[in-house]
């Protein structure tokens, strides 16, 4: 996972993920399991423009990659982010 690699989350909100050289989304927070003290998601802002009509999706932490100069990448494409769920925190309690 990310985390074990030792970055911190602050380290990690904030930062684009990209596919190929197109950036797709930015990573707005970190789901972890207390239970199991692993990382299980990253949750993305995706879609929208300047700010406005973005979507928050949960991704599974093993689907983003760390590349060189720590630039985070993942295979899945625009459209897959658009279409996928939204993810709502109030569910979570």
């Amino acid at each position: 996972t990310v985390v074990a690699a030792g970055q911190g989350a602050t380290q990690l909100i904030g930062s684009k993920v990209y596919k190929g050289d197109a950036s797709i989304g930015q990573i707005e927070d970190v789901l972890v399991d207390l239970d199991h003290a692993t990382v299980t998601a990253v949750i993305l802002s995706v879609g929208g423009f300047l700010g406005m009509g973005e979507k928050l999706v949960a991704v599974p932490v093993n689907q983003i990659k760390v590349g060189s100069e720590a630039k985070f990448t993942t295979d899945l494409t625009k459209e897959q982010l658009a279409s996928a769920p939204a993810f709502d925190f109030a569910k979570l309690r």
